[in-house]
């Protein structure tokens, strides 16, 4: 019988995943110890239109 052949994501993949995941767990960290720091962040929020 012929071993079954397992499909592996390139290395590419892997690595793209992994610092994607370090920056968001990096941001969430920098969050908690400079929280100040991201305070003049656009958050979104509607402003008022003046013409």
């Amino acid at each position: 019988m012929e071993p079954n052949k397992r499909n592996k994501p390139a290395t590419l993949i892997i690595i793209a995943v992994a610092v994607i995941a370090m920056l968001i767990i990096f941001y969430f960290i920098l969050l908690a110890i400079f929280p100040d720091l991201f305070q003049t962040l656009p958050t979104g929020e509607v402003q008022p239109v003046t013409n």
